[in-house]
Parts: structure tokens; C-alpha cells; sequence
């Protein structure tokens, strides 16, 4: 996890259930989107939970439909809040080879998804965001290029390119972390999570609907 916490697509998550396992948290916030990082703090004495915790989606925009709903995890309400305020011109500032498609049209297969990005640049990972049960496409998905700099030359056009006949959005990823290293600086102390770094941040969101993300009944926006 980034120290700094400054991460486009990081959120902080506060008054967690002390019996609250890093599963069940990864489960909660994958229903809104890919997780690239996860982690709950602890008591680096004790070992103990101190009750807050960071997720990171690779879409950051996924962060302004998870702020517009109220969260329940494991019986307990919990406090969300933006690791950079809305708005923040950090938020597309960051390098990546990956990025995120959204508004796919349905039919477009993984290949035909590959092939079409393919004459931008090398495609190194590509994968189109599937329903667990019933395999049908959800509208989404990602791409993995072999340099940051195609991805700046693809959005140096702007963030809407045709895809079979649709406009579909596209804008940076987050990147997978290869792994969760120690803890970084403490966000409030004592157990306390709202009177560090990370307090104060929030505000209202809602660019893409539903939590469903992309596809079946959800409401896509195209990008103002």
C-alpha cells in the first residue's frame, strides 16, 4: 500500500468490526469493482485490528459510486472516505500501462477485445469483467499495455474512442501491487481513524450509477 495513501483509486475505510477478516473485507468492496490492494491496519505491538483499513480499486472512478451508499460490514456501519479529495488533478497525474474500457458492447469477445487495442501498442494482459454466475460480459474491462506511453498517446486523443460502432470510455488503471508490505504511517493513533490524513475527505459521487458497474440494468453516464 502507498504510504502517502495518495492513490486515485484508494479509499479509507473506518469503524470496521474488530472481528472483520481481510477476506470478508475484499469480498465486501469486489462487488463494486477490481481490487488491486487491501489491508487492515494493526496494532503493530499487539497485533490486534485497530478497527480501519484502505482498499484500492484499478477504476477510481468506482470510488464516487461506493461514496453515494451507506456500508454494513459484518453487522457494523462503516465510514468511507477519499485518500485524494474529489476532483484532485492527481487523480489522472500517475503513470500506468493499464487501462480501464468501459461501456463494451456485449458481443465484443476477448480476442476481438485484444485485437482492437492491439494497434495501439503491444497488449501484454487484457480481460473483459464477467457476472461470477451467469459468465455474461458486464460491459467493462482492462488492458494491460508493455509501456506507460501508449496509454498517455491513447489519451492524449481523449477519453471516448469507437469500438464496433460505441463510444467507449477509457482512462487509467490502477496497477496491481505485487504484494502488501508493512503498515505506513498511522492514521490517527490509540485506535483512533479520524484524526489523521485521512480524515476530512468525502463528498458526493454517482458518475456511474448503480454498483453493478457496467452493464445488465445499471445506468452507464458517458464521461463529461
Amino acid at each position: 500500500m502507498d504510504n502517502d495513501g495518495a492513490s486515485p483509486g484508494k479509499i479509507f475505510i473506518g469503524g470496521l468490526a474488530k472481528d472483520t477478516t481481510l477476506e470478508t473485507f475484499n469480498k465486501y468492496f469486489e462487488k463494486y469493482g477490481e481490487l488491486t490492494d487491501s489491508v487492515i491496519m494493526k496494532d503493530r505491538h499487539t497485533g490486534r485490528p485497530r478497527g480501519f483499513g484502505f482498499i484500492t480499486f484499478a477504476d477510481p472512478s468506482v470510488v464516487d459510486t461506493v461514496m453515494e451508499e451507506d456500508h454494513v460490514i459484518n453487522g457494523k456501519q462503516v465510514e468511507i472516505k477519499r485518500t485524494i479529495p474529489k476532483g484532485s488533478s492527481q487523480s489522472s497525474d500517475f503513470k500506468t500501462k493499464k487501462i480501464f474500457v468501459g461501456g463494451i458492447p456485449t458481443s465484443v469477445t476477448e480476442d476481438e477485445f485484444k485485437e482492437f487495442f492491439s494497434k495501439y501498442g503491444k497488449v501484454v494482459e487484457h480481460e473483459i469483467i464477467r457476472d461470477h454466475a451467469t459468465k455474461r460480459s458486464r460491459g467493462f474491462g482492462f488492458i494491460v499495455f508493455d509501456s506507460e506511453k501508449v496509454v498517455d498517446n491513447i489519451l492524449a486523443n481523449g477519453n471516448m474512442i469507437d469500438m464496433e460502432g460505441t463510444q467507449v470510455e477509457i482512462k487509467k488503471a490502477e496497477p496491481k501491487k505485487a504484494s502488501n508490505p508493512a503498515p505506513g504511517p498511522a492514521y490517527g493513533s490509540g485506535g483512533s481513524y479520524d484524526s489523521g490524513p485521512g480524515a476530512g475527505f468525502g463528498g458526493p459521487g454517482g458518475m456511474y450509477g448503480s454498483r453493478t458497474g457496467y452493464g445488465g440494468s445499471s445506468r452507464y453516464h458517458p464521461y463529461a
